[in-house]
């Protein structure tokens, strides 16, 4: 019996510490997810930037990377509104003038 009570104890302070360890946890996660979206952004910019000047504004290669890229901004934008993006940094295509 008292082997049991031990043992139940034992798991219900595990399981409370696993909860605090998710919990304490969660911010973090947030802000590596937000980095890797603008990281994923900046790649697929990049990547467009140097097909247009290899293969040219209309390739085929620079209409993919474009694809892409509108893609890794609506996925942001879907998880984190606008604020997924530095306003001074971002300029999207449409916006230039």
């Amino acid at each position: 019996m008292v082997w049991t009570k031990t043992l139940k104890h034992t798991a219900l302070a595990a399981v409370l510490a696993g909860g605090i360890l998710l919990l304490g946890g969660a911010p973090t996660a947030r802000a590596d997810s937000f980095d890797s979206c603008r990281r994923n952004i900046d790649k697929w910019e990049d990547r467009l930037e140097r097909d247009i000047h290899r293969h040219g504004e209309y390739s085929r290669q620079a209409d993919h990377d474009r694809h892409e890229l509108g893609e890794a901004r609506e996925s942001c934008e879907r998880r984190f509104g606008d604020h997924w993006r530095d306003r001074d940094d971002y300029v999207h295509d449409g916006d230039r003038r």
